[in-house]
């Protein structure tokens, strides 16, 4: 934001007359901007089938999901009210995941039968879930690959302590309610954390989420949730997503050529 002869402007925008037009607190969004930065993010992992899924946490405006849905975005939702926003605007319930934290069966049972795709992050939940559908319906695992990574702690979602994610060290035991369960699982997920500047981060708990995949043979997506640092500020640093697109896109291949068959490469960014 610039200040010109006493005006806030944005891209030629006069934010002061907006805000009399149409009153205030008023927001002001770039759709150009978020297309642009959409685009830089799918084209800077190649060789991949990328699907990218909004983590609409991070700004549930109903006029912007729906236009992250027009750039072809899919949605991840935290909650069932987020993702009736989803399913508002025209999403198809399976290009919504849900990936809720701490919450009472029932609403995994709502998500359910909105047809919406599960994430499961705790092994309680997990095995009320096999009690009730067994290997009826697929599901996919949200695991803490216990690494620190993010801006500060408050964003670092997969350290030792964070409460998102089945602990990587449960493996044995959580091997154990999938079978007990006769679970399908489609699909492992993890979060590290935000404002994301490491490529060897993503790839140590790419590695992770690779060799607890080989215990499966029905696995059709991985799942990548992070931010990426991006410059809120003049001078601020921001990831080099070329540099870690590319390194990311080569050991999913590897992975993907060893494993078989296709794999779907998913990316839930709450930024661009």
């Amino acid at each position: 934001m610039e200040l010109i002869k006493n005006k806030y402007t944005v891209q030629g925008l006069d934010l002061v007359k907006i805000a009399n037009d149409f009153g205030s607190p008023v927001y002001v969004y770039d759709a150009e901007l978020i297309k642009s930065q959409y685009e830089k993010l799918v084209s800077s992992f190649p060789g991949v089938d990328l699907r990218v899924k909004y983590a609409m946490k991070a700004l549930s405006n109903v006029s912007i999901v729906k236009y992250i849905k027009s750039l072809g975005a899919g949605l991840d939702a935290v909650s069932i009210q987020e993702a009736t926003i989803g399913l508002s605007v025209g999403y198809d319930p399976k290009e919504i995941m849900f990936t809720p934290s701490g919450v009472d069966f029932s609403e995994i049972e709502d998500a359910i039968a909105l047809g919406l795709t599960i994430n499961i992050d705790n092994i309680a939940i997990l095995e009320q879930f096999g009690n009730k559908y067994g290997s009826t319906l697929p599901v996919c695992l949200r695991l803490n690959p216990h690494i620190m990574a993010g801006g500060n702690n408050k964003i670092s979602t997969g350290h030792i302590d964070s409460k998102f994610g089945i602990s990587i060290l449960q493996s044995r035991h959580l091997l154990r309610v999938l079978e007990t369960y006769k679970i399908h699982v489609n699909g492992v997920h993890m979060h590290t954390g935000s404002d994301i500047l490491d490529a060897e981060v993503f790839l140590k708990g790419a590695e992770i989420l690779f060799d607890f995949a080989r215990n499966f043979d029905t696995i059709e997506f991985l799942d990548f949730g992070s931010g990426f640092k991006v410059p809120y500020r003049e001078g601020d640093i921001k990831v080099d997503l070329q540099d870690l697109g590319g390194k990311i896109s080569k050991a999913f291949s590897e992975f993907q050529k060893e494993y078989g068959k296709p794999v779907q490469f998913g990316l839930n960014p709450g930024n661009f």
